[in-house]
């Protein structure tokens, strides 16, 4: 999984290293806003891969005294800070960029060469764009291929791990932005008005400012311990109450830990008579079976009480939000 976004996040930097360079010249050759404001983007982008690079490096130590559960949080900590760098570098500047723009118009010059350099980004960004799906694709297991691809990542986006995630919407945006940066100059010649130049590029700063936004809030709860989906947890204490010796599951706490790996802690109910040699069987057998079926829970706390006679786990079939209140009922026997 980690093998997948490194190459997603180098492909990315390679192309945005081109692609900023060649943005640059045009920009100053022209003095385009819009084209400023996708250099800006551009260099954004790549120094974000090398964080996001950072972050997967770092996710990989080994489990020491110091860090018990291991460095898996680095991954949304980086990931976090790439998209403050999407935040301030690409989508501020750049809204910055057009305003100046549209208070003092400028004529627009070289705009072949602009568009040029416009075609050849957006084949740049199409090849990183591509090699982001193809890891995406990879690390929810999915075996399509080709244009189909395309179809089924915004469904897999939720499962994907951050930095993966965060290149494809960097990625997404930049094509965006560059389809938006030409439109704008082509429709600045055409109608004789630059100010679609300025527009253009305030367009854009909204764009990366909404993404940056939206990937800051989702690596900061990740930071903080998000809980695992709701889906997920009911389908394991559904799984885990069907076990041997398990008499109902009282709760379950869950924390995130790094990209798809959670701590979960599990009470369960087990009769009131066994003694403590068979709590000890009930509670490895269970933790390893929670490992065994569900690769996310890569640490698993049991804790085993008796039996209160009150059903607390409510089995749900199409795997909704789970029911930990406690509700009167008859006890499972």
């Amino acid at each position: 999984m980690a093998h997948n976004s490194e190459s997603a996040i180098k492909a990315a930097l390679l192309a945005n290293g081109v692609i900023a360079i060649m943005k640059l010249v045009g920009a100053i050759l022209s003095g385009s806003a819009s084209m400023m404001a996708e250099f800006k983007h551009s260099v954004g982008d790549w120094a974000n891969g090398f964080f996001l690079l950072i972050g997967i490096r770092q996710a990989q130590r080994p489990v020491d005294e110091r860090y018990q559960f291991g460095h898996g949080k680095r991954v949304f900590f980086w990931s976090f800070v790439a998209s403050l760098g999407m935040l301030f570098i690409g989508g501020a500047l750049s809204i910055y960029g057009g305003i100046q723009k549209i208070m003092h118009p400028e004529h627009l010059g070289y705009i072949t060469l602009n568009l040029i350099i416009i075609g050849i980004s957006i084949l740049f960004e199409i090849y990183s764009l591509t090699m982001a799906v193809k890891a995406i694709m990879h690390e929810v297991g999915e075996t399509t291929s080709g244009a189909r691809m395309f179809t089924k990542v915004i469904p897999a986006l939720t499962k994907a791990t951050p930095a993966t995630r965060f290149i494809f919407l960097e990625d997404s945006a930049a094509l965006m932005g560059l389809i938006i940066a030409g439109t704008a100059i082509i429709l600045s010649v055409v109608t004789g008005n630059v100010l679609f130049d300025g527009i253009a590029s305030v367009v854009i700063g909204v764009i990366l400012l909404l993404i940056g936004l939206a990937t800051a809030r989702e690596n900061v709860a990740a930071i903080l311990g998000e809980a695992a989906a709701p889906e997920l947890i009911q389908d394991m204490g559904n799984y885990v109450l069907a076990l041997d010796g398990v008499k109902d599951v009282h709760s379950v706490r869950s924390m995130s830990i790094g990209p798809k790996s959670y701590l979960v802690e599990l009470i369960i109910e087990a009769n009131e008579r066994i003694c403590l040699a068979q709590c000890d069987e009930i509670n490895q057998r269970v933790a390893s079976s929670v490992k065994e079926q569900y690769k996310e829970f890569s640490h698993v706390l049991i804790s085993i009480i008796s039996d209160n006679k009150i059903r607390n786990w409510q089995i749900d079939t199409q795997c909704q939000s789970p029911s930990l209140m406690p509700q009167v009922a008859p006890s499972k026997e």
